[in-house]
């Protein structure tokens, strides 16, 4: 009779880490698909406090005979949602591995945050969305991966006006916060106090974007094992359709590059067509469509 367990964990560690990564290779390969599982920010993140503690897991691991078969991970990224991402082994499929994952994140859910879990899949992957669907969540919206094309991005027009990124500190925490709630449609309260430091020792470089010695955007940028992410990119409102976008984004690839990025990522809603023409004007290409969808406290969909 074959052993089963689940473990449930705050953090990754590396030998788990290396773990889920052999699984996600073995499952991409498989069906050629893309997972968003972010486990170079998470195993930065790792802390070796208390980390069995159940009602702060974020980590469910299934195992049969010790071989790790089904992996469920849940990201908060500081706003209203949680967003969740999983996979199981192509040779244990069908068999509830990861129905019993999801129900042990849904009741981690109802502990440690209010509002929606966004539960995510790649288009292609046609398991995936079956069972999203079946939890009864609805679709939200759908993000592409965008990856930088160095040929293209030799060929784009590096011309600016002057825009200058400094290094965020921590008094910058509420403009970080405000301009979080303008980029994601979310209330000013909704957004959690921001660590600098703490996102610096996660790999994350944030810098304000300044015109006249006036913060008008912002960036985040991430860098691991030589790939470099842009994240939280964005201009207020009142600066737009000026060309700040644009030289924010070729700003945001150099210091990525400074910092030792080879390849160099981002995402994007499918339906802003302004910032998919920007990132495409700059030589960015898309590599994978990933689809939200969304529900509610008690798992009902909104």
């Amino acid at each position: 009779m074959k052993h089963q367990k689940i473990l449930i964990r705050k953090w990754i560690d590396a030998d788990s880490c290396r773990e889920i990564k052999k699984l996600e290779k073995l499952c991409l390969e498989h069906e050629g698909i893309h997972l968003k599982l972010e486990l170079d920010y998470k195993l930065a993140a790792t802390s070796t406090a208390e980390d069995h503690l159940v009602d702060k897991a974020n980590e469910f691991l299934y195992y049969i005979d010790e071989m790790l078969v089904g992996y469920l991970g849940i990201n908060d990224f500081g706003g209203s949602a949680l967003e969740v991402n999983g996979m199981v082994h192509p040779e244990y499929r069908k068999q509830g591995v990861f129905k019993a994952l999801f129900s042990l994140a849904v009741d981690q859910w109802q502990k440690i945050k209010p509002g929606i879990m966004l539960l995510l899949s790649d288009s292609r992957s046609n398991s995936g969305i079956s069972f999203i669907e079946s939890t009864g969540a609805k679709y939200d919206h759908t993000e592409y991966d965008m990856t930088l094309s160095d040929m293209l991005y030799n060929e784009a027009s590096r011309a600016g006006k002057g825009l200058v990124l400094r290094t965020a500190v921590k008094e910058d925490s509420d403009e970080i916060s405000r301009q979080n709630a303008i980029y994601f449609n979310e209330g000013i309260d909704e957004q959690e106090p921001l660590d600098i430091e703490e996102e610096l020792r996660r790999g994350f470089h944030i810098f304000i974007a300044q015109f006249d010695g006036k913060p008008i955007g912002k960036t985040h940028l991430h860098i691991a094992n030589g790939e470099g992410g842009i994240y939280g990119l964005g201009v207020v409102p009142e600066e737009r359709g000026k060309g700040f976008g644009r030289e924010l984004l070729i700003a945001s690839v150099e210091k990525l590059k400074e910092l030792g990025a080879d390849k160099i990522f981002l995402q994007v809603d499918a339906e802003n067509d302004n910032a998919l023409s920007l990132y495409k004007s700059a030589g960015f290409v898309e590599t994978h469509s990933m689809r939200y969808y969304k529900l509610d406290k008690k798992g009902r969909d909104v």
